[in-house]
């Protein structure tokens, strides 16, 4: 029975239903990333990476996938026993050849990241030509993971930062909206003040998440939609292959 509800609590975590509704502190921003996956899943096929992999929340959403491995670092704010890694990144180099991918998943990484421009180019090595990555990024969101969040940033940034590392932008959105983003943060906020202790403090915050989260889906829906705030960057990328011929010596 624990097992039972403990898998039900990890599946509502990254793909939030009904129940995540009433349990899900994260409902909001988790829904609306998983519809963004899942809507462009059909970019990602062959042999496939998920950078940043964690627990891999994602797989079964790449039907058209022959292999799937997961990539992540060594050190990180995330539990170690809910990874699911087949390999490890160093901080410098993916342990891969280049040219070795079809396609590339990287969700919620790139905010933990120093050297963002090292690591693009390292996507776009490990990358065979023509290959699509998705990538999202948070925007509106509070410290996590600490003491691994290093950035924000917006969609002009990133623009620049992959088209300037090899990338060509097939399409980019946001997720979620002003109205969201309020409802989100209300109730990360009440999260935050409440007592340390999971149990409790869970207890506690389920009336808020479920009336908060209701709000958030029903006001988003009727009210003017505002993306000036909003939750994620998520871009779908080409590796662009005249970048690969003028700069040969990335792709040794």
């Amino acid at each position: 029975m624990i097992n039972f509800i403990r898998e039900i609590i990890q599946k509502e975590k990254f793909n939030p239903g009904i129940i995540g509704l009433f349990i899900n502190h994260n409902f909001l921003i988790r829904k609306a990333l998983r519809k963004a996956i899942k809507n462009n899943a059909q970019y990602l096929s062959g042999s496939v990476i998920d950078f940043g992999c964690g627990s891999k929340p994602y797989i079964k959403l790449f039907k058209d996938a022959q292999s799937y491995i997961g990539v992540d670092y060594k050190i990180e704010g995330r539990e170690e026993k809910q990874k699911r890694v087949d390999v490890f990144y160093d901080g410098k180099q993916i342990p891969f050849d280049a040219n070795h991918f079809d396609s590339m998943l990287c969700t919620e990484v790139l905010e933990h990241v120093f050297n963002i421009d090292e690591l693009l180019r390292e996507f776009h090595r490990v990358l065979k030509p023509g290959a699509y990555a998705v990538i999202t990024t948070p925007f509106m969101w509070e410290e996590h993971e600490m003491p691994y969040d290093f950035a924000r940033y917006t969609t002009p940034a990133l623009q620049h930062l992959y088209t300037n590392n090899g990338f060509e932008i097939v399409h980019n959105f946001k997720t979620g909206n002003y109205i969201q983003v309020i409802y989100q943060f209300r109730i990360n906020y009440i999260k935050n003040i409440l007592p340390e202790n999971k149990i409790i403090r869970h207890l506690i915050l389920l009336p808020f998440i479920f009336l908060y989260n209701l709000f958030g889906v029903i006001f988003s829906n009727v009210l003017p939609k505002d993306k000036t705030a909003y939750f994620n960057n998520v871009f779908i990328l080409r590796k662009n292959q005249i970048f690969a011929k003028t700069n040969g010596s990335q792709e040794k």
